[in-house]
């Protein structure tokens, strides 16, 4: 990360605004947690981060739901790499489930083929631990569809970060010191606004070519290009 950038998110974090709300989302977490059991929906990418970081100071114990879209979608390099932030961030209770065993066929040819599984896998896994509320990390500032989502919780689901901005979250994973995905540094440019619009989903999956993620990841990461 460029120093100048990283000295904006740390001058950001200081505000008396911020640090109020992340007592408040820390109050909000506290609350979900004591009135059922809560699972965390890590994504790896910077929400997911920020809202694993703040769910642990509230229950060190928490469950932590991951989904591994297999090598096609997330290059292993890029997913071990996932799988060790949660660690450094002090998940204990992580639970990982993969599209590893339905590979045959080519998920990024099929827009959104690999939700089938991941929404049988994710009953199962639920049914299995039991858990009632998932703590998922959406914000609302992240476009319409978000806005929409995070107005009105369904039962199950909470958002405790909804009201955060890019710039809220950048700057507690740098005030903190946490670690992120490389992907953001190398997608980055020396303009602050490239990391707001940086977003980390899986490579080469037509789904997100709205965001020109194919285009992108091909020049960025060829080497993943045609990996199995």
């Amino acid at each position: 990360m460029y120093p100048l950038t990283k000295e904006t998110f740390l001058l950001h974090s200081r505000l008396p605004e911020f640090k109020q709300k992340v007592d408040s989302t820390l109050f909000l977490i506290k609350n979900l947690v004591e009135q059922e059991k809560c699972v965390v929906c890590y994504s790896g990418g910077k929400d997911s981060i920020v809202l694993l970081h703040l769910a642990l100071q509230v229950d060190p114990k928490v469950l932590v739901w991951h989904w591994d879209h297999g090598s096609q979608l997330m290059p292993r390099e890029v997913e071990e790499e996932l799988i060790c932030n949660a660690k450094v961030l002090g998940a204990v209770n992580l639970i990982v489930r993969s599209s590893l065993a339905v590979e045959r066929v080519d998920m990024r040819d099929r827009v959104g083929n690999w939700y089938g599984v991941y929404y049988a896998n994710k009953a199962r896994v639920k049914s299995e631990y039991g858990w009632g509320t998932e703590l998922v990390g959406l914000r609302a500032d992240e476009g319409v569809k978000r806005r929409l989502k995070t107005q009105v919780e369904k039962k199950g689901e909470a958002y405790p970060l909804k009201c955060w901005s890019w710039l809220d979250v950048w700057a507690y994973i740098v005030s903190r010191k946490l670690p992120y995905p490389g992907y953001y540094d190398v997608v980055a440019t020396n303009d602050i606004n490239s990391y707001r619009y940086s977003r980390f989903v899986t490579f080469f999956d037509k789904e997100f070519d709205k965001f020109g993620s194919t285009s992108k990841d091909g020049f960025f990461f060829p080497q993943y290009r045609h990996n199995k």
